[in-house]
């Protein structure tokens, strides 16, 4: 598992919805020679607005950062073949798991993945937007 720095989220023309005190953002990023959409997970640690997760469905590398708040955690490489698209079925359906994996407090309502499946919808309306297939 290979760790490394990162730099600050630039939500710009981001697209936001809450899950509980959880914020989750989509945009499209350019990295270096990759790109595609993340998916960041921002919520409550220490008392702060801190990113948790930061979800990179690149094209050449996709992975994710659990804890991305905490600078030079694991980078997890995703093995999908459309890793956008298994972003959001892994936080539709284990969201309270990744968030143990980034070490944050669980803090999600008991309908968490009916909020949850609304946010995914308009991910999935603006990807349609960037002609991504999900």
């Amino acid at each position: 598992m290979a760790t490394r720095g990162f730099s600050a989220p630039d939500l710009t023309n981001a697209v936001e919805d809450f899950v509980g005190p959880y914020k989750l953002a989509l945009v499209y990023r350019h990295v270096n020679v990759d790109e595609g959409p993340t998916v960041h997970v921002f919520g409550p640690v220490e008392g702060k607005e801190q990113e948790i997760l930061r979800f990179d469905c690149f094209k050449k590398g996709p992975h994710y950062h659990p804890g991305i708040a905490y600078l030079n955690e694991p980078v997890h490489s995703i093995d999908a073949s459309d890793p956008f698209a298994w972003v959001l079925a892994e936080l539709g359906q284990n969201f309270p798991d990744y968030l143990a994996r980034s070490q944050a407090a669980c803090e999600l309502p008991s309908d968490w993945q009916a909020v949850t499946g609304m946010a995914i919808e308009a991910f999935r309306a603006q990807a349609a937007e960037w002609n991504l297939s999900n």
